[in-house]
């Protein structure tokens, strides 16, 4: 594939994926957030089970670590959305959007505790500008608390970010798509479960909204990217990927506005735009070794790093 191809494929399933936060809209109308999540990841696992079984069960066979991998990943996925769902329920998706996506600058971060060496200066400068960015788009708030729609978000921000380290170390060691598709499977498993525990039951839902947008959900925003990320990335490296995907709260402010007649306000303006300016910088100006061991690992044909949502 040209590298162009791959930035087309790259910034398409960008463009998909921006959508689930309308469409978890739509099915909250309906169903509660565990029930939303146990039917989309129990749906996507179905599809991509059947369609890759002779390929999963090569898998299985050859990686005695497959399930235990997938179930972790599954648990940070379930930390992520949970988190991501419940602030749904109170605030706005231009708002979700962008403090969900500051995992992108926490990973350098998280990375730099782990081996314990300093960020870098322009790291450090975008978390800078990203933090400006959280304090505008929070700042006259009602009753800000880190119990509300905005403390989910920045919730969902942590897991997001050790998921995405957790699938780039995994994914080295075991087949991308077969980890990537039973964690979906697992995903909607512990969804159910927590569904059943803490939200009454599991309705089969009766708005066509509702099935409609499962439906996208399934098949675009959980299937599309699963299968065709990892391809795109074989030929970006971290950096680019990282910077396709800081776009993501943009283009999802958009359809809120669009769909939903959500306004950001002139201090969220301010604050989208502190917090794309700080994304430029950890992705874009990143630490040059990423650059290299993305490289490196599209020579010896393994996957890159995998951002899903």
């Amino acid at each position: 594939m040209e590298p162009a191809a791959a930035k087309f494929l790259m910034a398409l399933i960008i463009l998909t994926r921006s959508s689930a936060f309308l469409f978890s809209k739509f099915v909250l109308e309906e169903l509660a957030p565990f029930q939303a999540l146990g039917f989309r990841f129990t749906l996507a696992f179905l599809v991509m089970g059947l369609l890759l079984r002779r390929h999963l069960l090569r898998a299985w066979k050859k990686d005695a670590y497959l399930g235990p991998k997938s179930l972790g990943l599954g648990l940070l996925l379930f930390a992520v959305m949970g988190a991501e769902m419940r602030s749904l329920l109170t605030a706005e998706i231009h708002t979700v959007a962008f403090l969900e996506n500051l995992s992108l600058a926490l990973v350098p971060l998280f990375l730099a505790l782990w081996y314990r060496r300093l960020p870098s200066a322009r790291i450090l400068q975008g978390v800078g500008f990203i933090l400006l960015g959280v304090a505008a788009l929070t700042i006259g708030t009602v009753g800000f608390t880190l119990a509300g729609g905005e403390g989910w978000a920045l919730l969902a921000a942590v897991f997001y970010a050790g998921y995405i380290i957790a699938m780039g170390k995994l994914s080295h060691t075991s087949d991308p798509l077969s980890l990537g598709t039973l964690h979906m499977g697992f995903m909607g498993l512990l969804s159910f479960g927590a569904a059943l525990i803490l939200e009454g039951g599991i309705p089969l839902p009766q708005a066509s909204l509702t099935w409609q947008s499962l439906a996208f959900q399934v098949l675009v925003c959980s299937c599309f990217g699963f299968a065709f990320q990892p391809k795109a990335q074989q030929y970006l490296t971290a950096e680019e990927a990282g910077l396709y995907c800081a776009i993501n709260p943009l283009f999802a402010s958009c359809l809120g506005h669009w769909f939903l007649a959500e306004t950001l306000g002139a201090a969220g303006i301010l604050g989208a735009a502190y917090i794309l300016t700080g994304l430029g910088f950890v992705n874009w100006k990143g630490l040059p070794q990423e650059r290299q061991t993305c490289q490196r690992s599209a020579v010896n044909g393994q996957q890159p790093l995998t951002i899903d949502r």
